[in-house]
């Protein structure tokens, strides 16, 4: 059994006044009035189809977060909307009823839903599969609908259904023929299992223990799998046996769990929902028992695709996909097509939402900085425009990333981004993005900034000039410039400071010529001094240009500079280790030489040695050949001394 996890009843959306339930799919002979949440027929339409409510798929929408869907589905008048309720914690989140009509059309969703560790549970409430006003076609209809939206099914009914009794359920044999899933571009029905959800059928006012052929105690998953599905192995299969086969298929997980009766007391039936503490003690255990291995057990929605998840967002859309495919008696429900749609509805949504963050939080930056204009240079001391667009577009950069990892592979991650970046950056083809158009309106606004400062500056001189006393000459006047300038330089705001002072400078190049020649004061150096100040200017407004340019050189070749030096300590790092490795190849060659040259000289002594132990054994031989010679001369002569005497 999965751990217990701790799940919060969180409201959706911020409207109070909302319902404890909502629809989320009506027949198209009912509508929703917003005003007062209620449901009202819709005078001679006949029930042929499915709507969704907008405003209840926008809350579902609002959920950004993976979701898991627990839907109930199952006959009329057999406790779905109650089962669902206690999953909330209460007794009447959705509307029950308590005649033989029933309460629910179409699929309904909680305002309330459960939160835990990035996980939001949503629960569905679906119209009753033999509802008197529905035929066959809106049962097979209606389950496709919830079948796809859910992650986990629970098929409630009431009591031990008998294996001949599956033929009823015929719409589960339909869902073949209601949907479609394609893989490598063949329809494939084994597909299913990957996409359908768990399957949790729920007996309830079960008074009788399953047992098997033997009357043996079963668990209840075993009786649903070994007597409730088991076909009748005929050569032509029941209806019965296509039901059981469908459901055995489709589903990747079965189980099933049994319920006995709330109460005996039809008063206490009547008023479920207000009589909790009167309910069979049993009941209220199982019921319990229940709702903790739902929500222990409860998985995300996945998408199509490996380890993809759905959000409220993606299942907002999915549904209207469905819908109209259920809808258009020539279209099925592609599971590929709808996530592929539900995805790019994500992204775009992701990418408008990104676009207009974008633009709140640059206004929002440029509000706490003062205002427009702002310096665009982000290397500036000052509040630049590009130091807040880098700051909100990587932040931003992040949140796409968070949002879309889950549910996007690498390229369509990839595509996202380029797109984000397009939108706001533009692209070689074509500048416009939001950032040219701030960048423009803070030129625009620079531009209106500074020409007023400069008339504001230039105001008091100006009165000066018109009617100067004769103590007032050119030189006064160049002072009075001169200052004017400094005070511009430290207060003219924006990228058009240069450019308008340039203009200004013509301007007073001609007031100070008229000046000039009214006061007769005419200096020729003057004259020089004032281009050259003038040039200066131009220069200014050059260099301003130039070091957009000379800052990005500096950092390629910053970065440039930072390759080779890494390369070249690199490629010291081999010629050591090969200098290394020569040192030691000619130290083991000397050592394998001298090993030899030893060697060589002890065999050189070896055989000195046997040479001479071999002379010294030749000449021994001779002393004792001649020493024996001369004993035997002497014995020869001491014969013959003998004879003579």
């Amino acid at each position: 059994m999965a751990a217990q996890r701790n799940f919060s009843v969180v409201p959706l959306g911020q409207d109070q006044s909302l319902p404890s339930s909502v629809p989320l799919v009506l027949p198209n002979n009912l509508e929703y009035d917003v005003g007062t949440h209620t449901v009202r027929r819709r005078p001679g339409v006949e029930r042929t189809s499915l709507a969704v409510v907008p405003e209840a798929v926008s809350l579902l929408a609002g959920i950004d977060d993976p979701v898991a869907v627990v839907a109930v589905t199952g006959p009329c008048r057999s406790g779905k909307s109650y089962m669902l309720s206690r999953l909330l914690g209460s007794s009447n989140a959705f509307q029950l009823g308590h005649s033989m009509d029933p309460e629910t059309f179409g699929v309904w969703m909680s305002t309330q839903v459960l939160k835990c560790a990035g996980l939001t549970v949503v629960l569905l409430d679906t119209e009753g599969i033999d509802a008197v006003e529905a035929e066959a076609q809106n049962d097979a209809s209606l389950l496709v609908l919830t079948i796809l939206s859910c992650s986990l099914l629970v098929f409630n009914t009431t009591s031990v259904p008998k294996q001949g009794q599956l033929e009823k359920l015929r719409c589960f044999a339909e869902l073949a023929e209601a949907v479609r899933v394609w893989r490598n571009g063949d329809l494939d029905h084994q597909e299913f299992s990957c996409h359908f959800p768990d399957l949790l059928w729920l007996l309830r006012d079960s008074t009788l223990t399953p047992t098997d052929a033997e009357g043996n105690p079963m668990e209840p998953r075993r009786y649903l799998t070994e007597r409730i599905l088991k076909e009748s192995g005929k050569f032509m299969p029941t209806p019965s046996d296509i039901v059981s086969r469908a459901i055995k298929s489709f589903f990747p997980s079965l189980d099933c769990r049994t319920l006995p009766p709330p109460s005996s007391d039809k008063n206490v039936m009547q008023n479920i929902e207000t009589s909790q503490d009167r309910l069979d003690p049993e009941f209220n255990q199982g019921m319990e028992d229940l709702v903790r291995d739902i929500l222990s057990a409860v998985k995300p929605k996945q998408g199509f695709g490996q380890g993809k998840t759905v959000t409220g967002r993606q299942l907002a859309g999915l549904m209207q996909h469905y819908v109209t495919a259920l809808n258009d008696p020539r279209a099925l429900p592609t599971l590929q097509t709808a996530w592929d749609a539900a995805l790019n509805m994500l992204v775009e949504g992701t990418l408008r939402e990104m676009q207009e963050r974008y633009v709140e939080e640059m206004r929002q930056g440029i509000e706490q900085a003062g205002g427009m204009p702002l310096e665009e240079d982000p290397t500036s001391s000052s509040p630049s425009l590009m130091s807040l667009h880098q700051a909100v577009f990587e932040g931003l950069l992040d949140t796409l990333k968070g949002r879309l990892h889950t549910f996007c592979d690498a390229a369509e991650m990839t595509q996202a981004v380029v797109e984000l970046t397009a939108s706001i950056n533009g692209t070689q083809e074509d500048s416009r993005g939001i950032l040219s158009s701030l960048l423009a309106e803070n030129r625009s606004s620079s531009e209106t900034f500074c020409n007023q400062l400069v008339r504001d500056l230039y105001q008091p001189i100006g009165d000066k000039v018109a009617s100067a006393p004769d103590s007032y000459d050119i030189k006064a006047l160049d002072a009075d410039l001169a200052q004017l300038k400094a005070t511009y330089d430290q207060t003219a705001r924006g990228p058009s400071k240069h450019k308008v002072y340039l203009r200004f400078a013509e301007f007073l190049e001609g007031q100070k010529n008229a000046f000039s020649t009214i006061k007769g004061y005419q200096e020729e150096d003057y004259q020089l001094q004032e281009q050259t100040r003038r040039r200066e200017a131009e220069v200014a407004s050059l260099q301003e240009e130039r070091l957009q340019v000379e800052r990005q050189v500096a950092l390629s070749m910053r970065e440039q500079q930072d390759q080779v030096e890494m390369l070249m300590a690199e490629f010291g790092r081999e010629v050591q280790n090969l200098r290394e490795e020569e040192r030691e190849r000619r130290e083991a060659t000397l050592r394998d030489l001298q090993a030899k040259m030893e060697e060589t000289a002890q065999r050189n002594v070896a055989v000195l040695q046997d040479l001479s132990q071999r002379q010294e054994q030749a000449v021994q031989q001779q002393m004792e050949a001649l020493q024996q010679q001369q004993r035997q001369q002497m014995q020869g002569m001491m014969d013959m001394a003998k004879a003579i005497q």
